[in-house]
């Protein structure tokens, strides 16, 4: 028996730590949605080694499927060879069980500290090369121990329960031997023989990789083990790993706990980890619990601890620590030959036939005895049941031979293939899959969608192909590409190019991808925000002055005020800060002798480029600045983000500055250029000019002078600048920047020909009703009765209106809201930010799919609002996206106001955009690029960060 209390506190720490993301995997793999559970470059990886990719559908194809282990996969669809890897799937091939069985040859029981024949205790180990065995640090703790050590092979049952003759073998620790607590392993060296002559090579070795790829989260294991010095045994299948941290595997059993020192196995018999302790199950009263619910005590041995989760060392963590322990030739050359040469070499070293296995009785030719409970039992000599579910066993068919003869049924001519325009849409692009994209490697995917005609979306079926550039005909000859049909299968072919995120998939990875946060899956209980205490997100009707407004209009004429006429203190939520103006108006306040402090908020990150933040700053520059300009007078959180241990799931999106807790200014804007225009732009002044509305961002705003309201929001925000300030400006994957054409920033004909208007801010100081939402908190609970309460006009107009996507239930049951109405009579208007055509398109789609009348919905160049207004009498104003994550787990914050004469100034204002600057057309939308460096651009292109589209997300 080898429990370490050492390894058993650790192991216990890093498991409750890691609790909030082994909620989420495990409710991912509940789900079925096993490529979501691990990182997107582990997976990659993962898929890589085994032949395997995910097309630009995330569909799972077959490329070159690897040698090692193909006997289970061979022949196989591309999803079933993937539940066979991972072992989702009960069935299994005989092959598996076969190099299982080889494997089992290279497991050993260790017997511990051997003084008078007796061992202190056993446990397990495994060869690793022709002469190195590996089990755990708190087995051999030093090299004294491990001379009084054995290893004894073949310690296991013949099929009739008596024991095969076994090998034991002296550890050599003076040729080589390494180890380490952190990384609980100990590497020894092997005597070559035994003490009558057998040779340890007639054992064989598995050799090991380094490469990450080998598991994933969600992938179970196979474990062969000594568990408390008993005969050999295998569990397969019986370890599902939930977590993968940097240096160790977290996976989980029902029935079989692992014993110190073994081998933890992949689905090609790879060693992927090394199992060295587990998490017990706690008595009330806190000592550890055996199987039976009584407190267990150490002469019961390990195996019958209830444990409640294994954790293994991951196997390349090891290789990397043990090179580094390495410190002559003799020991790099025993090292070396523990490395596998390639992903496609197997990595078991198998032993010649070896007499002592053939020592017992022949075995019977008689097929697996399948038990009452659907289980099967081989005798290998090595025992394994496999339990495949089901139920009971149905009883087995007679053998081939014992068939009657039946008489051949007349054959009859078979019947017309349907002719494919007679096929369903869905038949005719599993066709169209595979015709669109012969001899055409420009294509990327094809897809049901719909028609555009004329850029506006109508209710015929199209298949719309999406290619990596568009090629005239001249330039597809060039190339020897096929043109494409207009037609296939009865459906019309019209061509797209690729979205923001197909884009960088393809050119970038995996890895890009993660990192935009697309789909992200969260949970409340899964991010470790938390509400101030005792804090309260209270209505408030009373008497305040509101100074409503909107940009490029009045936006900075007004923040320039608003921050100017600081005296104290001034607490800020930020999403992106860079505008030079901006940050000079604070250090003017900054510098008068009554300021105390500025507090800031800030998510890592910019969004920087050419055209209107061309002299922006990015994040970290405004902070130096800040601090260089104000001294002990600035103090700075970065906000950790992120849909597993951050604050918040994927944005801290906020944009509220409280000043000298009695005014608070909010907006749909962030404090750069293209949401504030720098001075001297002034629309107002020169109302004529309409090219400040083709440049610049639409985004409303409010500045509200009163006490009670500015301190809700400033301790929500020093709560968050609280619980952030030690966290750090983490290092983010960078992302490509985006290459826009620069026709795309020129006013149109058709803009220069429509009617515009700048609007005068609305300045009262009478009673105001209002509600202060923020996100996580409350915004869902008021916005969708909000919606819900519509009678006769519902305006959104909000740089994103998310189609929802599977599991995004919260953005689903507020979309399915406005629905509703639309379906009611209600007169429902909604407007979207359009940056690339390609993502419009595709948006477009997935609101129609999802049952909106697509005449009620436009889309705008530059709109940043989040704004929804009810019936002229309700107003919804702030940051929220309407994506997922928007409404849910991101930090924003907006007011709800009851007051119709603030809702009918900004539904003038909607009408106005609606009218003039909204399109049904998403033809004038440009198709972008990636920028090939961070420094480079094109000319005829204009760089902007790919943040802006990742804020709309």
């Amino acid at each position: 028996m080898l429990l370490s209390q050492f390894q058993l506190d650790q192991t216990e720490k890093r498991y409750a730590e890691r609790e909030p993301q082994r909620t989420r995997n495990k409710r991912l793999i509940a789900e079925k949605r096993y490529l979501d559970v691990d990182s997107p470059d582990r997976v990659q990886k993962f898929l890589d080694r085994r032949g395997l990719r995910l097309d630009i559908e995330k569909k799972l194809k077959i490329d070159k499927p690897s040698a090692v282990m193909a006997g289970e996969t061979k022949g196989l669809p591309p999803e079933a060879a993937f539940e066979r890897i991972l072992g989702t799937n009960d069935l299994m091939g005989v092959a598996f069980l076969d190099e299982g069985l080889r494997v089992s040859r290279t497991i050993a029981r260790i017997w511990v500290n051997v003084s008078g024949g007796q061992a202190a205790a056993f446990a397990t180990g495994f060869m690793v090369s022709p002469r190195l065995l590996m089990t755990n640090h708190h087995v051999l703790e030093n090299a004294s121990s491990a001379r009084n050590s054995l290893a004894e092979f073949n310690y296991q049952r013949r099929g009739d329960g008596t024991l095969l003759g076994s090998s034991v073998f002296q550890l050599d620790p003076d040729t080589f031997f390494f180890n380490d607590q952190a990384l609980d392993y100990a590497v020894v060296a092997v005597r070559a023989r035994d003490s009558t002559g057998r040779a340890l090579a007639d054992f064989g070795y598995n050799l090991l990789s380094e490469d990450e790829g080998k598991a994933i989260a969600a992938q179970w294991g196979n474990i062969i083990q000594h568990p408390s010095g008993e005969p050999k045994q295998v569990s397969l299948r019986e370890n599902q790993i939930v977590d993968v941290l940097t240096n160790f595997l977290h996976y989980e059993t029902d029935t079989a706990p692992g014993s110190s020192g073994a081998a933890v196995f992949n689905d090609r018999w790879e060693i992927v980890g090394l199992h060295h302790c587990g998490v017990p199950a706690k008595t009330p009263d806190g000592r550890t619990m055996a199987v039976d619910g009584q407190p267990w005590r150490p002469e019961m041995g390990e195996d019958r601890i209830k444990w409640i989760a294994n954790e293994g060392v991951r196997i390349s963590c090891i290789i990397k620590a043990l090179r580094n322990q390495i410190t002559n030739a003799a020991q790099r050359e025993l090292f070396n030959a523990m490395l596998v040469s390639s992903k496609d070499v197997s990595p078991l070293v198998s032993p010649p036939v070896v007499t002592a296995l053939s020592a017992s009785p022949p075995e019977s030719k008689a097929p697996a005895a399948v038990g009452q409970d659907g289980s099967a039992v081989w005798t290998i000599p090595l025992t394994i049941t496999v339990n495949v579910g089901g139920g009971a066993a149905t009883p087995a068919p007679a053998p081939i031979g014992a068939a009657v003869a039946v008489t051949a049924p007349v054959s009859q001519p078979p019947a017309p293939a349907p002719k494919l325009e007679d096929r369903n849409p869905k038949e005719i692009l599993a066709a169209a899959q595979t015709a669109l994209k012969e001899n055409r490697p420009n294509v990327m995917r094809v897809h049901l969608g719909y028609v555009f005609q004329d850029g506006r979306i109508t209710n015929e079926r199209a298949l719309v192909v999406t290619v990596r550039q568009k090629k005239s005909i001249a330039e597809l000859n060039a190339a020897k590409m096929e043109e494409l049909p207009t037609t296939f299968g009865g459906l019309k072919v019209q061509v797209s190019g690729p979205t923001i995120p197909e884009l960088i998939l393809a050119e970038k990875g995996s890895a890009a991808t993660e990192a935009l946060a697309l789909n992200v899956d969260a949970l409340a209980a899964e991010i470790v925000y938390k509400p101030p205490p005792a804090a309260q997100l209270s209505r408030v009707k009373a008497k305040m002055r509101v100074i409503a407004h909107v940009s490029p209009d009045a936006g900075w004429a007004q923040l320039n005020s608003f921050l100017t006429e600081t005296t104290k203190t001034l607490v800020v939520g930020m999403y992106d800060f860079g505008a030079q103006h901006i940050i000079g108006a604070i250090e003017t306040a900054g510098h008068k002798k009554s300021f105390k402090k500025m507090t800031l908020a800030l998510q890592p990150g910019q969004s920087l480029g050419d055209k209107t933040k061309a002299n922006d700053l990015k994040d970290k520059d405004t902070v130096k600045e800040l601090q260089e300009a104000l001294g002990k007078k600035f103090e700075i959180a970065w906000i950790k983000v992120g849909i597993v241990n951050g604050w918040v799931a994927s944005s801290y999106h906020i944009k509220v500055a409280a000043r000298d807790q009695s005014a608070f200014w909010l907006s749909s804007g962030n404090w750069q250029s293209s949401n504030q225009p720098p001075p001297p732009i002034d629309p107002l002044k020169k109302p004529w000019d309409r090219s400040w509305l083709s440049r610049y961002n639409r985004e409303w705003h409010a500045i509200v002078e009163h006490p009670g309201l500015t301190t809700q929001f400033q301790n929500y925000i020093q709560n968050d600048f609280d619980n952030n300030v030690r966290v750090g400006a983490a290092e983010a994957f960078v992302l490509p920047d985006l290459l826009i054409p620069e026709e795309a920033f020129a006013v149109t004909a058709a803009e220069k020909a429509a009617k515009f208007q700048y609007f005068e801010p609305l300045d009262e100081e009478r009673v105001f009703d209002v509600q202060p939402l923020l996100t996580p908190d409350n915004f869902l609970d008021f916005v969708l009765p909000m919606v819900n309460s519509a009678k006769e006009e519902l305006y959104i107009q909000n740089q994103t209106f998310n189609a929802p996507g599977d599991n995004q239930n919260k953005l689903k049951e507020l979309l399915s809201a406005v629905l509703a109405k639309q379906k009611a009579g209600v007169k429902v208007r909604i407007i979207f930010r359009i940056l690339n055509q390609a993502d419009a398109r595709a948006n477009l789609e997935g609101l129609q799919d999802f049952g909106f009348d697509m005449a009620d919905i436009r889309v705008q160049k530059n709109c940043h609002t989040k704004g929804v207004i009810v019936d002229r009498q309700r107003l919804l104003m702030g940051s929220q996206n309407w994506s997922e994550q928007g409404i849910s787990l991101n930090r924003d914050a907006s007011l709800l106001f009851e007051d119709a004469k603030l809702a009918e100034y900004f539904a003038k204002i909607f009408e106005h955009d609606w009218d003039n600057l909204a399109s049904g057309s998403i033809d004038g939308a440009p198709e972008v690029e990636l920028a090939p460096s961070a420094e480079a651009s094109r000319p005829g292109y204009a760089k902007i960060s790919v943040e802006e589209y990742v804020e709309s997300l």
